[in-house]
């Protein structure tokens, strides 16, 4: 039991990539994302700044997640 090796931060995802959001622990920041539709699907990352926000964008929306809330949310690469 536990996460798969494909399992890894938002944070250390890099721009360009597709992944799914697969854990958001803070319960405000998950209704928030829930509601603009960021956990339906596929998000891809737009932009890392090192150390700073990391933007993803799905169906046209785009949104900017601080770098202490991109580092608790857990994500899948888009194949699993």
């Amino acid at each position: 039991m536990g996460v798969t090796t494909s399992a890894r931060r938002l944070s250390g995802v890099n721009a360009g990539q597709r992944v799914r959001i697969r854990t958001v622990p803070d319960d405000d920041v998950r209704a928030h994302l829930l509601r603009i539709g960021l956990l339906d699907g596929p998000v891809t990352c737009r932009s890392r700044i090192s150390n700073g926000p990391v933007i993803v964008e799905r169906n046209g929306t785009t949104v900017a997640l601080g770098a202490s809330v991109a580092d608790r949310i857990t994500v899948s690469s888009d194949a699993d």
